[in-house]
Protein backbone atom coordinates (compact mmCIF):
# COMPACT_ATOMS: atom_id res chain seq x y z
CA UNK A 1 0.00 0.00 0.00
CA UNK A 2 2.82 2.35 0.96
CA UNK A 3 4.77 1.56 -2.17
CA UNK A 4 1.76 2.34 -4.38
CA UNK A 5 1.24 5.65 -2.58
CA UNK A 6 4.93 6.46 -2.92
CA UNK A 7 4.84 5.73 -6.66
CA UNK A 8 1.68 7.84 -7.02
CA UNK A 9 3.35 10.77 -5.25
CA UNK A 10 6.44 10.42 -7.45
CA UNK A 11 4.25 10.56 -10.54
CA UNK A 12 2.51 13.70 -9.27
CA UNK A 13 5.82 15.34 -8.44
CA UNK A 14 7.21 14.43 -11.90
CA UNK A 15 4.14 15.88 -13.60
CA UNK A 16 4.45 19.01 -11.49
CA UNK A 17 8.14 19.40 -12.33
CA UNK A 18 7.39 18.86 -16.04
CA UNK A 19 4.57 21.40 -16.02
CA UNK A 20 6.69 23.90 -14.11
CA UNK A 21 9.69 23.42 -16.40
CA UNK A 22 7.46 23.61 -19.44
CA UNK A 23 6.01 26.86 -18.15
CA UNK A 24 9.47 28.23 -17.42
CA UNK A 25 10.63 27.22 -20.90
CA UNK A 26 7.50 28.71 -22.45
CA UNK A 27 8.16 32.01 -20.70
CA UNK A 28 11.79 31.76 -21.76
CA UNK A 29 10.90 31.24 -25.42
CA UNK A 30 8.37 34.09 -25.27
CA UNK A 31 11.23 36.30 -24.09
CA UNK A 32 13.44 34.97 -26.89
CA UNK A 33 10.70 35.74 -29.43
CA UNK A 34 10.59 39.31 -28.17
CA UNK A 35 14.36 39.50 -28.51
CA UNK A 36 14.06 38.41 -32.12
CA UNK A 37 12.11 41.58 -32.84
CA UNK A 38 13.52 44.09 -30.39
CA UNK A 39 17.06 42.84 -29.76
CA UNK A 40 18.13 40.50 -32.59
CA UNK A 41 21.73 40.74 -31.38
CA UNK A 42 20.69 38.46 -28.48
CA UNK A 43 19.55 35.56 -30.67
CA UNK A 44 20.29 32.29 -28.81
CA UNK A 45 22.59 29.64 -30.18
CA UNK A 46 21.05 26.49 -31.67
CA UNK A 47 22.42 24.47 -28.75
CA UNK A 48 20.68 26.63 -26.14
CA UNK A 49 17.43 26.76 -28.11
CA UNK A 50 17.41 22.97 -28.52
CA UNK A 51 18.19 22.30 -24.84
CA UNK A 52 15.26 24.45 -23.73
CA UNK A 53 12.79 23.11 -26.30
CA UNK A 54 11.93 19.87 -24.47
CA UNK A 55 11.60 17.98 -27.74
CA UNK A 56 9.24 20.51 -29.32
CA UNK A 57 11.79 21.89 -31.77
CA UNK A 58 9.31 22.14 -34.65
CA UNK A 59 6.83 24.16 -32.60
CA UNK A 60 9.57 26.45 -31.31
CA UNK A 61 10.88 26.87 -34.89
CA UNK A 62 7.38 27.93 -35.99
CA UNK A 63 7.27 30.40 -33.13
CA UNK A 64 10.63 31.88 -34.06
CA UNK A 65 9.54 32.10 -37.69
CA UNK A 66 6.50 34.19 -36.77
CA UNK A 67 8.81 36.52 -34.87
CA UNK A 68 11.18 36.67 -37.86
CA UNK A 69 8.32 37.78 -40.10
CA UNK A 70 7.50 40.48 -37.56
CA UNK A 71 11.18 41.48 -37.45
CA UNK A 72 11.31 41.81 -41.24
CA UNK A 73 8.17 43.93 -41.28
CA UNK A 74 9.43 46.17 -38.48
CA UNK A 75 12.74 46.79 -40.24
CA UNK A 76 11.67 46.84 -43.89
CA UNK A 77 12.64 50.48 -44.42
CA UNK A 78 16.12 50.46 -45.90
CA UNK A 79 16.15 46.65 -45.60
CA UNK A 80 17.71 46.85 -42.15
CA UNK A 81 16.36 43.36 -41.42
CA UNK A 82 19.17 41.90 -43.53
CA UNK A 83 21.58 42.54 -40.66
CA UNK A 84 20.28 39.56 -38.67
CA UNK A 85 18.06 37.68 -41.11
CA UNK A 86 20.67 35.01 -41.86
CA UNK A 87 21.24 34.28 -38.15
CA UNK A 88 17.51 34.03 -37.54
CA UNK A 89 16.84 31.68 -40.45
CA UNK A 90 19.90 29.62 -39.64
CA UNK A 91 18.59 29.08 -36.10
CA UNK A 92 15.08 28.23 -37.32
CA UNK A 93 16.38 25.68 -39.83
CA UNK A 94 18.68 24.18 -37.19
CA UNK A 95 15.60 23.65 -35.04
CA UNK A 96 13.57 22.27 -37.95
CA UNK A 97 15.79 21.42 -40.98
CA UNK A 98 12.76 20.35 -43.05
CA UNK A 99 10.91 23.66 -42.74
CA UNK A 100 11.55 24.77 -46.34
CA UNK A 101 9.89 28.19 -46.42
CA UNK A 102 12.57 30.03 -44.37
CA UNK A 103 15.31 28.79 -46.73
CA UNK A 104 13.41 30.18 -49.71
CA UNK A 105 12.68 33.54 -48.08
CA UNK A 106 16.37 33.88 -47.23
CA UNK A 107 17.32 33.09 -50.82
CA UNK A 108 14.89 35.68 -52.13
CA UNK A 109 15.49 38.56 -49.70
CA UNK A 110 19.17 38.47 -48.80
CA UNK A 111 20.74 38.86 -52.28
CA UNK A 112 18.19 41.43 -53.48
CA UNK A 113 19.34 45.03 -53.62
CA UNK A 114 17.63 48.27 -54.61
CA UNK A 115 19.95 51.28 -54.63
CA UNK A 116 16.99 53.66 -54.39
CA UNK A 117 16.37 52.86 -50.74
CA UNK A 118 19.26 50.65 -49.64
CA UNK A 119 22.68 51.98 -48.73
CA UNK A 120 24.96 48.95 -48.78
CA UNK A 121 28.61 48.63 -49.72
CA UNK A 122 29.81 46.07 -52.28
CA UNK A 123 31.19 43.98 -49.43
CA UNK A 124 27.83 44.01 -47.63
CA UNK A 125 25.98 43.04 -50.82
CA UNK A 126 28.44 40.20 -51.37
CA UNK A 127 28.08 39.08 -47.74
CA UNK A 128 24.29 38.92 -48.10
CA UNK A 129 24.60 36.96 -51.34
CA UNK A 130 27.02 34.50 -49.73
CA UNK A 131 24.60 34.02 -46.84
CA UNK A 132 21.73 33.34 -49.24
CA UNK A 133 23.84 30.68 -50.98
CA UNK A 134 24.72 29.10 -47.63
CA UNK A 135 21.03 28.83 -46.77
CA UNK A 136 20.23 27.36 -50.19
CA UNK A 137 23.01 24.80 -49.91
CA UNK A 138 21.89 23.91 -46.39
CA UNK A 139 18.34 23.46 -47.66
CA UNK A 140 19.55 21.08 -50.37
CA UNK A 141 21.64 19.04 -47.93
CA UNK A 142 18.71 18.72 -45.51
CA UNK A 143 15.88 18.27 -48.03
CA UNK A 144 17.26 16.54 -51.12
CA UNK A 145 18.39 13.01 -51.97
CA UNK A 146 22.23 13.28 -52.15
CA UNK A 147 22.59 10.55 -54.77
CA UNK A 148 19.97 12.12 -57.05
CA UNK A 149 21.56 15.53 -56.53
CA UNK A 150 24.94 14.32 -57.77
CA UNK A 151 23.42 12.51 -60.73
CA UNK A 152 21.36 15.53 -61.79
CA UNK A 153 24.34 17.87 -61.55
CA UNK A 154 26.28 15.73 -64.02
CA UNK A 155 23.47 14.89 -66.46
CA UNK A 156 23.18 17.03 -69.60
CA UNK A 157 20.74 14.81 -71.48
CA UNK A 158 17.57 16.57 -70.39
CA UNK A 159 15.31 13.92 -71.88
CA UNK A 160 16.94 11.30 -69.67
CA UNK A 161 16.86 13.65 -66.69
CA UNK A 162 13.06 13.81 -66.83
CA UNK A 163 12.20 10.26 -67.89
CA UNK A 164 14.58 8.15 -65.80
CA UNK A 165 13.01 7.38 -62.40
CA UNK A 166 16.43 7.49 -60.72
CA UNK A 167 16.40 11.30 -61.09
CA UNK A 168 12.77 12.00 -60.27
CA UNK A 169 11.86 14.39 -57.42
CA UNK A 170 15.39 14.86 -56.15
CA UNK A 171 14.28 17.48 -53.60
CA UNK A 172 11.41 17.89 -51.18
CA UNK A 173 10.75 21.33 -52.66
CA UNK A 174 12.12 22.35 -56.09
CA UNK A 175 12.12 26.05 -55.23
CA UNK A 176 15.22 25.74 -53.01
CA UNK A 177 17.51 24.82 -55.95
CA UNK A 178 15.44 27.01 -58.30
CA UNK A 179 16.16 30.18 -56.31
CA UNK A 180 19.78 29.10 -55.85
CA UNK A 181 20.11 28.86 -59.63
CA UNK A 182 18.75 32.39 -59.94
CA UNK A 183 21.28 33.74 -57.43
CA UNK A 184 24.22 32.09 -59.15
CA UNK A 185 23.48 33.76 -62.46
CA UNK A 186 21.91 37.11 -61.64
CA UNK A 187 24.12 37.89 -58.65
CA UNK A 188 27.33 36.01 -59.44
CA UNK A 189 27.09 35.65 -63.25
CA UNK A 190 27.96 31.96 -62.95
CA UNK A 191 26.02 30.29 -65.76
CA UNK A 192 27.45 26.80 -65.18
CA UNK A 193 26.37 26.69 -61.52
CA UNK A 194 23.04 28.26 -62.40
CA UNK A 195 22.38 25.55 -65.00
CA UNK A 196 23.36 22.90 -62.47
CA UNK A 197 20.70 23.97 -59.99
CA UNK A 198 18.04 24.58 -62.64
CA UNK A 199 18.63 20.97 -63.74
CA UNK A 200 18.24 19.80 -60.15
CA UNK A 201 15.01 21.79 -59.72
CA UNK A 202 13.62 20.44 -63.00
CA UNK A 203 13.69 16.83 -61.73
CA UNK A 204 10.65 17.60 -59.58
CA UNK A 205 7.25 17.05 -61.14
CA UNK A 206 5.98 20.22 -59.41
CA UNK A 207 8.90 22.42 -60.51
CA UNK A 208 8.25 25.59 -62.55
CA UNK A 209 8.20 24.64 -66.22
CA UNK A 210 10.76 27.36 -66.93
CA UNK A 211 13.42 25.42 -64.98
CA UNK A 212 13.96 23.12 -67.95
CA UNK A 213 14.48 25.95 -70.40
CA UNK A 214 16.66 27.92 -68.00
CA UNK A 215 18.90 24.89 -67.44
CA UNK A 216 19.81 24.93 -71.12
CA UNK A 217 20.00 28.71 -71.47
CA UNK A 218 22.27 29.10 -68.45
CA UNK A 219 24.60 26.43 -69.80
CA UNK A 220 25.00 28.68 -72.84
CA UNK A 221 25.54 31.69 -70.59
CA UNK A 222 28.49 29.84 -69.07
CA UNK A 223 30.10 29.72 -72.51
CA UNK A 224 29.57 25.98 -72.90
CA UNK A 225 27.66 26.18 -76.19
CA UNK A 226 27.95 22.50 -76.99
CA UNK A 227 26.08 21.39 -73.88
CA UNK A 228 23.55 24.22 -74.18
CA UNK A 229 22.70 23.34 -77.79
CA UNK A 230 22.36 19.63 -77.08
CA UNK A 231 20.19 20.38 -74.03
CA UNK A 232 17.88 22.65 -76.03
CA UNK A 233 17.59 20.17 -78.87
CA UNK A 234 16.78 17.38 -76.42
CA UNK A 235 14.04 19.66 -75.09
CA UNK A 236 12.70 20.08 -78.62
CA UNK A 237 12.63 16.31 -79.09
CA UNK A 238 11.15 15.33 -75.77
CA UNK A 239 8.80 18.16 -74.77
CA UNK A 240 5.52 16.80 -73.49
CA UNK A 241 2.73 16.91 -76.04
CA UNK A 242 4.99 17.20 -79.06
CA UNK A 243 3.62 14.92 -81.78
CA UNK A 244 5.13 16.61 -84.80
CA UNK A 245 7.70 14.28 -86.33
CA UNK A 246 9.11 17.02 -88.60
CA UNK A 247 10.38 19.07 -85.66
CA UNK A 248 11.61 16.02 -83.78
CA UNK A 249 13.40 14.70 -86.84
CA UNK A 250 15.14 18.01 -87.55
CA UNK A 251 16.17 18.40 -83.89
CA UNK A 252 17.63 14.89 -83.83
CA UNK A 253 19.51 15.31 -87.11
CA UNK A 254 20.83 18.73 -86.15
CA UNK A 255 22.00 17.39 -82.80
CA UNK A 256 23.90 14.53 -84.43
CA UNK A 257 25.51 16.87 -86.98
CA UNK A 258 26.59 19.33 -84.30
CA UNK A 259 28.03 16.63 -82.05
CA UNK A 260 30.17 15.40 -84.94
CA UNK A 261 31.21 18.98 -85.71
CA UNK A 262 32.15 19.75 -82.11
CA UNK A 263 33.97 16.44 -81.66
CA UNK A 264 35.99 17.10 -84.79
CA UNK A 265 36.62 20.68 -83.62
CA UNK A 266 35.47 21.81 -87.04
CA UNK A 267 34.82 25.46 -87.92
CA UNK A 268 31.20 26.50 -88.37
CA UNK A 269 30.62 28.24 -91.70
CA UNK A 270 28.28 31.07 -92.62
CA UNK A 271 26.87 29.08 -95.51
CA UNK A 272 25.91 26.19 -93.21
CA UNK A 273 24.35 28.54 -90.64
CA UNK A 274 22.30 30.27 -93.35
CA UNK A 275 20.98 26.89 -94.53
CA UNK A 276 20.13 25.86 -90.97
CA UNK A 277 18.22 29.10 -90.37
CA UNK A 278 16.34 28.74 -93.64
CA UNK A 279 15.22 25.23 -92.66
CA UNK A 280 14.32 26.48 -89.16
CA UNK A 281 12.12 29.22 -90.57
CA UNK A 282 10.27 26.85 -92.88
CA UNK A 283 9.66 24.38 -90.03
CA UNK A 284 8.45 27.11 -87.67
CA UNK A 285 6.05 28.38 -90.32
CA UNK A 286 4.55 24.91 -90.78
CA UNK A 287 4.30 24.40 -87.02
CA UNK A 288 2.50 27.71 -86.59
CA UNK A 289 0.03 26.83 -89.34
CA UNK A 290 -0.69 23.42 -87.77
CA UNK A 291 -0.69 24.31 -84.07
CA UNK A 292 -2.01 27.84 -83.69
CA UNK A 293 -5.69 28.06 -84.60
CA UNK A 294 -8.79 29.52 -82.93
CA UNK A 295 -10.41 26.13 -82.40
CA UNK A 296 -7.88 24.39 -80.18
CA UNK A 297 -6.30 27.50 -78.64
CA UNK A 298 -2.85 25.91 -78.67
CA UNK A 299 0.19 28.13 -78.53
CA UNK A 300 3.29 27.38 -80.55
CA UNK A 301 5.45 28.50 -77.61
CA UNK A 302 4.42 25.32 -75.78
CA UNK A 303 5.96 23.10 -78.40
CA UNK A 304 9.37 22.22 -79.73
CA UNK A 305 9.70 25.28 -81.97
CA UNK A 306 10.56 27.40 -78.92
CA UNK A 307 13.55 25.23 -78.08
CA UNK A 308 14.53 24.81 -81.71
CA UNK A 309 14.72 28.61 -82.01
CA UNK A 310 16.84 28.91 -78.87
CA UNK A 311 19.16 26.11 -80.01
CA UNK A 312 19.83 27.92 -83.29
CA UNK A 313 20.52 31.08 -81.27
CA UNK A 314 23.25 29.18 -79.40
CA UNK A 315 24.65 27.89 -82.71
CA UNK A 316 24.87 31.49 -83.94
CA UNK A 317 26.72 32.53 -80.79
CA UNK A 318 29.08 29.57 -81.17
CA UNK A 319 29.83 30.69 -84.74
CA UNK A 320 30.62 34.22 -83.51
CA UNK A 321 32.79 32.88 -80.69
CA UNK A 322 34.90 30.86 -83.11
CA UNK A 323 35.42 33.92 -85.31
CA UNK A 324 36.12 36.19 -82.35
CA UNK A 325 38.80 33.78 -81.10
CA UNK A 326 40.64 34.29 -84.41
CA UNK A 327 40.05 38.05 -84.20
CA UNK A 328 41.45 38.12 -80.64
CA UNK A 329 44.53 36.18 -81.74
CA UNK A 330 45.23 38.72 -84.49
CA UNK A 331 44.03 41.98 -82.95
CA UNK A 332 44.69 41.29 -79.24
CA UNK A 333 41.15 42.40 -78.39
CA UNK A 334 37.58 41.12 -78.75
CA UNK A 335 35.39 42.24 -81.65
CA UNK A 336 32.47 43.21 -79.32
CA UNK A 337 29.87 43.17 -82.16
CA UNK A 338 29.18 40.85 -85.13
CA UNK A 339 29.38 43.84 -87.50
CA UNK A 340 33.07 44.25 -86.61
CA UNK A 341 33.76 40.61 -87.44
CA UNK A 342 31.88 40.96 -90.72
CA UNK A 343 33.64 44.18 -91.72
CA UNK A 344 37.04 42.68 -90.87
CA UNK A 345 36.36 39.55 -92.90
CA UNK A 346 36.34 37.09 -89.99
CA UNK A 347 32.79 36.03 -90.86
CA UNK A 348 30.96 36.04 -94.19
CA UNK A 349 27.47 35.76 -92.70
CA UNK A 350 25.88 37.94 -90.01
CA UNK A 351 23.56 35.60 -88.08
CA UNK A 352 20.09 37.00 -87.37
CA UNK A 353 18.35 35.99 -84.16
CA UNK A 354 14.79 34.69 -84.43
CA UNK A 355 13.71 37.67 -82.30
CA UNK A 356 15.70 40.25 -84.24
CA UNK A 357 14.08 42.89 -86.47
CA UNK A 358 16.85 44.33 -88.65
CA UNK A 359 14.63 46.84 -90.45
CA UNK A 360 13.35 48.52 -87.29
CA UNK A 361 16.50 47.83 -85.22
CA UNK A 362 14.50 46.08 -82.54
CA UNK A 363 14.58 42.76 -80.74
CA UNK A 364 17.60 40.65 -79.85
CA UNK A 365 21.15 41.44 -80.93
CA UNK A 366 24.41 39.57 -80.29
CA UNK A 367 27.41 41.10 -78.52
CA UNK A 368 30.53 40.20 -76.56
CA UNK A 369 29.93 40.69 -72.83
CA UNK A 370 32.92 42.08 -70.94
CA UNK A 371 31.07 41.24 -67.75
CA UNK A 372 30.94 37.47 -68.35
CA UNK A 373 33.70 37.25 -71.00
CA UNK A 374 31.37 35.37 -73.32
CA UNK A 375 29.25 36.15 -76.36
CA UNK A 376 25.69 36.83 -75.31
CA UNK A 377 22.44 38.44 -76.47
CA UNK A 378 20.41 41.46 -75.38
CA UNK A 379 17.65 43.77 -76.54
CA UNK A 380 18.80 46.07 -79.33
CA UNK A 381 19.57 49.52 -78.03
CA UNK A 382 20.20 48.26 -74.50
CA UNK A 383 22.90 50.17 -72.62
CA UNK A 384 26.36 48.81 -73.38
Amino acid sequence: MFSKLFIFLLVLISIGVFVYDSWVNYVQHVDIRRSFVNHPEFIPTSEIANLSSWGFQNIIADSYWLSTIQYIGSNALGSEYKGYLYSMINLITDMNPHFVFPYEIGELLLPSYNERYEQLSKDEIQKNTDQAIKLGMKGIVKNCDPQKVEKAKNEFNLSKLWTDESYKNACKDPMIPYYLAYIYYWNLHDGAKSSEYYRLASTNTDAPTGARTMAAIMQGKSGDREKAIIMLLSLAESIEGNKNTLCKQFSSELGTTLLNTFNAKATLTGKWLAEIDSIRQSIIKKLEEEWVNPTNGQNVDNFCSTYLNKAVREINLSYLEQADARYLHDKKEHAILPSILLKSGYIDYNPIDFQQDIKNKQGIEYFYSTETNNWDYRMAGEKR
